[in-house]
């Protein structure tokens, strides 16, 4: 790194740590005193990471005086409000179960409470910080919480859209991205602990894992864990608003439109420009292919037909079998059917 870098490094940083005690702090410990916050205002995109979140994240931030809290459950390093909850990576909490701090974390974070300059970070992607005391809609983009939309949804109103993407495209994007580097070295590395709190999701599957020897299949197996539980739920697409990245990036008007309709929000004019800009977090490849409009196939180029066909097995064996080698998967199987028709999604008006 350049010192012209390092220079511009540290003026950042010294920029977001100034709007961290000009606008952060004063606006959290507001809504600290305050406690009545409508939730109504808060939007959260959950997906499997490269499964499309951040891009979906930033056509809703087009909304006007609308702020992003960016991956609110990130655990490395873990700021202070988060990191006496004790959760583990993409946390599983049965729908059901009752965890006083994890709830106590979640309504602090809806309500825009957490302002320690550890958690920070969480509005690090926002250049209208001067705007957030008069902000009317909430971004929250999330790719480790998955696993929690059912009890989430059953304890907090929060607008919950849910990003599948084929698990091949997930997977060939993780493979090319540095932050899974470590698994091409060990594929068990760092793979979620069974001694962590609510073990049942991972040890019923405890045979397909431990047959893993493939960086792929590793992947596979996380990618199944992460959407077994919102994708077969009997409220999938009911209590979240379930959207297919292929049907998005295929078909962006009607899959737009179903999204507002159900936040119950009039779409921004010209947010259908939006959808073929690549997201902050698109690598140099994807990029290239998003202009060229081959985005939805690429995996088909970067994978080879072993790898394919290990991360469609181990995929099945979770019982997940709406996805082929085709680009597309089963929309029956995703969307609920009531709203979905062979040619394509149904525009259904009205809240969640």
């Amino acid at each position: 790194m350049t010192l012209t870098q390092q220079l511009k490094n540290k003026a950042h940083l010294a920029k977001k740590i100034y709007e961290y005690y000009r606008y952060i702090r004063p606006f959290t410990k507001k809504n600290r005193s305050l406690n009545n916050i409508d939730s109504n205002t808060n939007i959260s995109v959950f997906s499997e990471p490269r499964g499309g979140s951040t891009w979906v994240g930033e056509i809703l931030c087009k909304l006007p005086s609308s702020i992003m809290i960016f991956e609110p459950m990130f655990l490395l390093p873990p700021y202070r409000e988060i990191k006496k909850v004790n959760f583990c990576f993409n946390q599983y909490i049965p729908e059901d179960a009752e965890w006083p701090e994890a709830e106590e974390y979640f309504r602090q974070l809806y309500n825009r409470e957490i302002g320690s300059l550890s958690s920070f970070r969480i509005y690090y992607h926002n250049d209208n910080l001067p705007e957030i005391a008069s902000a009317k809609y909430f971004i929250y983009k999330d790719v480790n919480s998955n696993m929690l939309l059912p009890w989430l949804t059953k304890r907090f109103n929060i607008n919950p859209i849910y990003i599948l993407r084929h698990p091949c495209a997930v997977i060939a994007s993780q493979l090319k991205y540095k932050h899974w580097d470590y698994i091409l070295k060990d594929v068990k590395a760092y793979f979620p602990d069974p001694k962590n709190r609510y073990k049942e999701i991972y040890t019923q599957y405890q045979d397909i894992i431990d047959k893993i020897t493939k960086p792929e299949e590793r992947l596979a197996a996380e990618w199944a864990l992460h959407n077994i539980i919102p994708v077969t739920h009997k409220e999938n697409d009911r209590k979240w608003i379930t959207v297919s990245y292929e049907k998005l990036y295929k078909e962006p008007e009607p899959s737009l439109t179903r999204i507002f309709n159900r936040l119950n929000i009039d779409m921004p004019a010209g947010l259908l420009t939006e959808i073929t800009r690549p997201s902050i977090t698109t690598i140099d490849e994807s990029r290239s292919n998003i202009k060229a409009g081959n985005q939805l196939g690429s995996w088909k180029r970067s994978l080879s037909s072993t790898q394919v066909k290990n991360i469609l097995s181990i995929v099945k064996e979770f019982g997940i079998d709406f996805y082929d080698e085709s680009l597309e998967p089963d929309y029956t199987k995703i969307y609920r059917n009531d709203i979905y028709s062979g040619n394509g999604i149904m525009t259904m008006p009205g809240t969640i």
